[in-house]
């Protein structure tokens, strides 16, 4: 654990977390690019670098896009990312008011709060719950992955029936490669390329690179682009001290909301601040200025979508699950550099796992800082043209994709997965569920395999109640949801 945290504040890590937070604010404040896009773009980057520092930086874009996108949407009320929505709708409202300086520093103040936050209970929970994970067995294993694929299934707004074959299409397309218990090759269809599996960064490049390079194309030939930009009145310490003080307290619900949504899968930053603006509107004194430029709603939608990033990665780095569509980029990313998300990840690469926790505090502490001082000079990025960010996406789409294997192979693979994309959005199919089978769907076959020999019957499973409470919860969220859609509610979800 020293080794890690000193390797964590090394110059180089440093400049990596400052350089990812950096990259990320671009990603994040320039409307069409996601956190997801900018980590998939910049993985091949990380070949370059020592696998602390590449996921330190990595931690820095995913934190610095979040937080990104609330610039322009204070500014100039466009979310540069879902997960400001409820940022515009206050922020904005702020600043029209003149008090963007204002509304600028409590988004900055409430998202390095939260992410301060997230990023010490991922250093203290994730180690504590891989020692847990450490005892399952494969039931156990395969409980959990129909549980995580439940819950995405249940939780996103899209019909479940829709939610559910995506699933098991990502299950299905995990089986191309070889037969983990024959090791025959199959549904390879004679590409040699295709035996060690189909290429996940090539495919997830697809899903939300290049998809999104062609979205943000056509925009810039159908609509003009605002650059209006407004600052409004400075000289805001004393004020931005005084309003964060009256709401320490919504500070910290939204920040352990944040959390706790976040380690469950599909609930990623782009639901929490609507989840948490509602609940905290239903119980505020001042529920009436909600949407109308409240400072309360304002730092609990932040503090949360903060905490959601950290919360996120706790799962992925203890269990190999993602919590968000981002962070299942991440396993992606720690695949290439020859790291397993999972237990066992502690147990091997101890050094880059601590690293990385440090590295994810100091982004935040980047975050903090440049958001309070240099958070306006951001709003620029909006002068560059959509046609010039669709070009830039889709070269370097195509670039990060030959760069996995340096084949042209996985540049059809990103392709193919393009269009697979527009397929599935046309069906009103969601992209999570498959992108979360997908990852998860090896892993579900190995553990049916063995789960298969060491479970004979209802009696091996006595001594199991972890498998069998997590198998009783997937089957009762199934069938609440099928109730409660049948009585035409819907759940708020991306």
């Amino acid at each position: 654990m020293i080794e890690g945290v000193i390797v964590g504040l090394e110059p180089l890590a440093l400049l990596a977390a400052v350089v990812g937070v950096l990259l990320g604010i671009v990603f994040g404040a320039i409307p069409g690019l996601t956190a997801t896009l900018g980590i998939a773009l910049l993985v091949p980057v990380t070949f370059l670098m020592e696998t602390a520092h590449g996921m330190i930086m990595l931690g820095g874009v995913y934190a610095g896009a979040i937080y990104g996108g609330s610039i322009t949407a204070i500014l100039l009320n466009i979310p540069g990312t879902p997960a400001s929505v409820v940022t515009a709708w206050e922020g904005h409202a702020m600043a029209k008011e003149g008090d963007a300086p204002l509304a600028l520093g409590l988004s900055a103040a409430s998202v390095g709060v939260g992410g301060l936050i997230s990023g010490f209970v991922l250093l203290w929970l994730t180690p504590l719950l891989a020692s847990v994970a450490l005892s399952f067995g494969p039931p156990e294993y395969l409980a959990l992955i129909v549980f995580s694929l439940v819950i995405v299934c249940v939780m996103l707004s899209t019909p479940l029936l829709g939610n559910a074959l995506a699933a098991l299409l990502g299950l299905l397309i995990a089986t191309v490669g070889t037969n983990p218990v024959t090791g025959s090759s199959r549904f390879t269809f004679g590409f040699y390329e295709l035996t060690g599996g189909v290429g996940i960064v090539a495919i997830l490049i697809g899903f939300f690179c290049m998809s999104q390079a062609i979205l943000i194309g056509w925009a810039a030939l159908t609509q003009h682009q605002k650059t209006d930009i407004v600052f409004g009145r400075g000289g805001t310490g004393g004020a931005l001290v005084k309003a964060l003080w009256a709401r320490a307290g919504t500070l910290g619900r939204g920040t352990g909301i944040g959390l706790f949504l976040g380690i469950l899968p599909a609930i990623g930053p782009e639901t929490t601040p609507l989840t948490t603006h509602a609940l905290e509107r239903r119980f505020s004194r001042e529920a009436d200025r909600f949407g109308k430029g409240s400072k309360t709603g304002l730092v609990v939608a932040e503090s949360s979508m903060a905490a959601n990033v950290g919360g996120s990665l706790i799962p992925l780095l203890a269990l190999g699950i993602p919590g968000s569509g981002a962070a299942a980029v991440f396993v992606g990313a720690l695949t290439l550099h020859g790291l397993k998300p999972g237990p066992l990840l502690f147990v091997e690469h101890p050094q880059s796992v601590y690293a990385f926790f440090v590295g994810f505090i100091i982004v935040y502490l980047t975050i903090l800082m440049i958001g309070l001082f240099a958070a306006r000079f951001f709003a620029v990025l909006l002068k560059i043209p959509n046609a010039v960010v669709a070009t830039f996406v889709a070269a370097f789409s195509v670039l990060g994709a030959y760069a996995i294997n340096n084949t042209m192979f996985d540049v059809w693979v990103m392709l193919g997965a393009t269009l697979l994309s527009f397929c599935l959005a046309a069906l009103r199919i969601p992209i999570l569920p498959l992108v979360l089978g997908l990852i998860l769907g090896l892993l579900f076959e190995e553990n049916l395999v063995v789960a298969q020999s060491v479970v004979r019957g209802p009696e091996d499973l006595i001594d199991r109640p972890i498998a069998i409470g997590l198998a009783l919860l997937s089957v009762a969220l199934l069938a609440i949801s099928i109730v409660r859609r049948k009585r035409g509610f819907k759940p708020r979800s991306r």
